[in-house]
């Protein structure tokens, strides 16, 4: 009766074993797959905005910002750029306070202009639009606009331990 139960025990611990062996080995290879893929991308808003209008002005307004973010990409990359080196200016035993101010202050004016080329051929080219289309896309940037925007968990925990307490 005994080596039975001890059968029993090394086939329940070899099958435990092996399922644990391929739980490792898919993790792993699941692992490896996922650091050769590029991380999915973001959509923002404007690609919401368009997804009301039919197909043949949502794909040109979809390909138009394509085009347009892959021509600012060199001027938001040098905002990028600009902002990272302020920044890291700070951190010097004697930070120049005005070379820093400059170099925020430069990349934000690049953020502003290519935020201005932005909206500007989003209007240029939503004006050519029929009217009812134009009004539902004009609605869906306004809602899309007004949501309220996610607090990050750090605000939302302070604010949780930093409420009164109710009683």
């Amino acid at each position: 009766m005994r080596s039975r139960w001890l059968i029993i025990g090394l086939i329940a611990s070899l099958a435990l074993n092996l399922f644990l062996i391929g739980a490792g080995a898919g993790v792993i290879a699941l692992g490896a797959r996922m650091a050769r893929q590029p991380p999915p991308r973001q959509v923002g808003a404007l690609f919401w905005a368009t997804e009301e209008l039919p197909q043949p002005d949502r794909r040109a307004m979809r390909l138009m910002l394509k085009d347009l973010r892959d021509q600012l990409k060199p001027d938001t990359d040098r905002s990028n750029a600009l902002r990272i080196a302020a920044w890291g200016a700070l951190a010097e035993p004697k930070p120049d306070v005005a070379a820093i101010n400059q170099k925020l202050a430069e990349s934000r004016e690049a953020d502003i202009a290519s935020r201005a080329r932005v909206e500007q051929s989003i209007v240029d080219f939503a004006s050519r639009m029929p009217p009812a289309e134009r009004a539902s896309f004009a609605a869906a940037m306004r809602r899309l606009l007004t949501l309220p925007q996610a607090r990050p968990a750090a605000a939302a925990t302070n604010a949780a331990v930093n409420a009164p307490a109710k009683g």
